[in-house]
């Protein structure tokens, strides 16, 4: 009996059809990433994201109803993340202090108590380095950083910014910056600590803030 063989020709796969596939495969990582980021607040400037990082002073000159209310922020801020988001609480005088474990933490039940038992325990003290602090922040690798402090003065040189632009992976700075009255316009160095990371700069007065209950 003779056998009748027939090549199968290989498939051919149009460039149209290619051109789809590796336009689903690009848009699914997006997707998953846009599922994961949320919004949060500090003092009415916005940061977008899955994972936060907290860069508070907590120096001297913050004690009292400027600590007070800079902790009551943080913490409301941090309800405002769902509970796949992530992040982690600096403050610090001329040494940073971590929430422990210092790893970033889940938005979920245990993360939020931990970070009010972190937050409470916060008292002011000692003066103020804002390079450090935010160099420790910036390795956790987060995509959003709020700093908040009232210390202006020594300005931020012209080298430490660039030290900070040089270690942020990408990172958003948002400043937001203490002091009592108007706006003097004299944090100069900190608006620029923002302007050159992606940020936002917000001057607060913080002689209209509540006082602590």
């Amino acid at each position: 009996m003779l056998l009748l063989t027939r090549r199968l020709r290989p498939l051919a796969i149009q460039p149209a059809a290619l051109s789809v596939v590796w336009l689903i495969a690009s848009i699914q990582p997006a997707a998953a990433q846009d599922a994961r980021s949320g919004q949060t607040q500090v003092f009415g400037v916005t940061g977008t994201g899955s994972r936060f990082v907290y860069v508070f002073d907590r120096s001297l000159s913050m004690k009292g109803v400027a600590l007070d209310a800079a902790k009551r922020e943080l913490l409301a801020s941090l309800r405002q993340l769902d509970r796949v988001h992530q992040f982690q609480i600096v403050f610090y005088n001329e040494a940073p202090r971590v929430m422990q474990p210092p790893q970033m933490q889940f938005a979920d039940e245990n993360g939020l108590r931990a970070a009010e038992v972190f937050v409470g325990g916060i008292t002011a003290g000692g003066g103020t380095d804002h390079v450090q602090a935010l160099k420790l922040a910036m390795r956790m690798s987060p995509d959003v950083i709020f700093l908040l402090t009232d210390a202006d003065e020594p300005q931020l040189s012209r080298k430490e910014l660039e030290e900070v632009h040089r270690s942020n992976g990408g990172a958003v700075i948002n400043v937001i910056e203490f002091k009592s009255g108007l706006d003097p316009g004299k944090g100069a160095s900190l608006r620029k600590l923002a302007d050159e990371n992606r940020g936002q700069y917000k001057y607060v007065d913080v002689s209209k803030l509540p006082a602590s209950r």
